[in-house]
């Protein structure tokens, strides 16, 4: 059944946390615990206006993470991240352009917590994720490690799944505090099994701001795109999971690329992670 394979971590187009999809709940204490990592690299973004605009620098975004789940029983699951980022740009190529000097910055992200109910057992469930207000900043550097406030994030996830394939399809609505516009998200997954230790997966992914919040991206944030106000993006990637012990331990990885944004990175996204199950 589609609740036993291995969720794949995704970063996608961000160098954002999210969580795994679908509306599959898993078992009274069964559990799921991947290390996960993530990687940016770029030299330009998606302006306020949707255009590629180069930075005339490189950038590299790299995540570190620990995600889990955790049947309760009776249709609940609890599921958490904690990140870590490092984050790195380089020396100005053009100084008037763009002045920020370059530099580091280290520290963690917004730590999440999920709950999840199945509302119609392998078809339909919803839930809330919370990302707290966590975060490390350089305001002369441009660099930050999560948004500057809260988000509060309830939606719905629609999917079925069976030995050979599945699928899902989830809405949802951000809240951000700290004058961060709203945001409706949008995401789905189709998978297939290749072999009996391998799934593959295509995912799409949108996000459309509410432009409710007035706060302000200044320009050396603007430079480097880490956690904007007002980002919308569009995604598509590809995914894959083996596992090395059959339900036990596994592998997983994935391409993410962008198709259309504003306020992010133009870039791709590369992740892979380890995972064990219970």
């Amino acid at each position: 059944m589609r609740h036993s394979l291995p969720f794949l971590l995704l970063f996608v187009l961000l160098p954002s946390l999210t969580f795994a999809g679908g509306p599959w709940i898993r078992g009274f204490r069964k559990g799921f615990l991947q290390i996960g990592y993530s990687g940016l690299y770029y030299d330009g973004v998606y302006g306020p206006t949707g255009l590629e605009t180069p930075v005339f620098r490189s950038t590299s975004d790299v995540t570190l993470q620990l995600y889990g789940e955790y049947g309760l029983g009776k249709g609940w699951e609890i599921r958490g991240v904690l990140p870590y980022k490092l984050l790195q740009t380089g020396s100005s190529t053009n100084t008037l352009a763009n002045p920020t000097p370059a530099g580091t910055l280290s520290g963690v992200g917004n730590i999440g917590l999920g709950l999840k109910r199945a509302v119609l057992a392998g078809a339909v469930s919803v839930g809330v994720d919370v990302l707290a207000n966590t975060f490390t900043n350089n305001d002369r550097l441009g660099l930050r490690t999560g948004y500057e406030g809260w988000t509060v994030l309830p939606y719905v996830s629609v999917g079925a799944g069976g030995s050979r394939t599945y699928y899902f399809a989830e809405v949802g609505y951000g809240f951000m505090t700290q004058n961060y516009s709203n945001y409706l998200k949008l995401n789905g997954e189709f998978g297939y099994k290749l072999h009996p230790r391998l799934w593959v997966a295509g995912t799409l992914d949108f996000r459309l701001p509410a432009k409710n919040g007035p706060f302000f991206n200044t320009e050396a944030y603007q430079f480097t795109a880490a956690y904007l106000n007002n980002q919308r993006f569009l995604g598509a990637g590809i995914k894959a999971a083996y596992d090395i012990v059959p339900d036990k331990v596994g592998l997983t990885a994935s391409v993410i690329g962008a198709l259309a944004g504003e306020n992010v990175p133009f870039a791709r996204s590369y992740n892979a992670g380890v995972f064990i199950k219970w």
